[in-house]
């Protein structure tokens, strides 16, 4: 039974663990700050999700310059870097101050890219962004914790029934009495009868 009790000790512990690292898979990611783009240049950050999800924000450019923001999938972020522009962006807008809202539909890796264009020196874009989805990482590592914490669960109530169900110890054999007889069971010594000599008395 001890071991059955550590078994759903461990299995209650994996089970804790892994729902509060899907709550935090769950959980929107927010990136704030400003970045810096040579002139001519982009930037670019990206994220994974499972399943659909949304990426939402507000990007400036402190100096008044404008520039183009894109979201693409991996294919689409593929052909916008070789050139060939062959897959369109999810979402592209040009201007100076840029609010956007963007459904994903589904599973992927997906890139958030502003670039400098056209070029016109060095630009300074503050950025407010929110995703909004499972992350890919995250939710992965978080459903092999739960399977093994479920695994671990079914171990223990199997040998939980194991224990229940089996049948009593088998006491051991009782000890067979010695077949000797003990010394009060021996017949006494009989003394034999004397001899008879044929004496007579007269």
């Amino acid at each position: 039974m001890k071991r059955t009790y550590f078994l759903v000790a461990i299995a209650t512990a994996q089970l804790i663990v892994g729902l509060l690292m899907m709550y935090g898979a769950a959980a929107p990611t927010r990136m704030s700050g400003d970045v810096i783009i040579p002139s001519g240049a982009y930037q670019q950050f990206e994220f994974g999700i499972s399943g659909a999800g949304r990426v939402s924000g507000n990007l400036s450019e402190l100096q008044g310059r404008s520039f183009d923001l894109f979201v693409f999938d991996d294919r689409g972020y593929a052909s916008f870097r070789d050139g060939s522009n062959v897959v369109p962006p999810l979402f592209a807008r040009n201007g100076t101050s840029i609010l956007f809202d963007v459904d994903l539909p589904g599973w992927g890796q997906y890139h958030v890219v502003f670039v400098d264009f056209p070029a016109r020196g060095e630009l300074q874009v503050h950025l407010d962004v929110v995703v909004v989805g499972l992350k890919t990482g995250e939710t992965i590592l978080g459903v092999v914790v739960l399977a093994g914490g479920l695994a671990l669960v079914g171990a223990s109530l199997m040998m939980s029934v194991w224990v229940t169900h089996r049948g009593p110890p088998v006491p051991d054999p009782t000890p067979v009495p010695d077949p000797t007889p003990s010394p009060q069971d021996t017949p006494q010594n009989i003394a034999p009868d004397a001899p008879d000599d044929n004496t007579r008395v007269y």
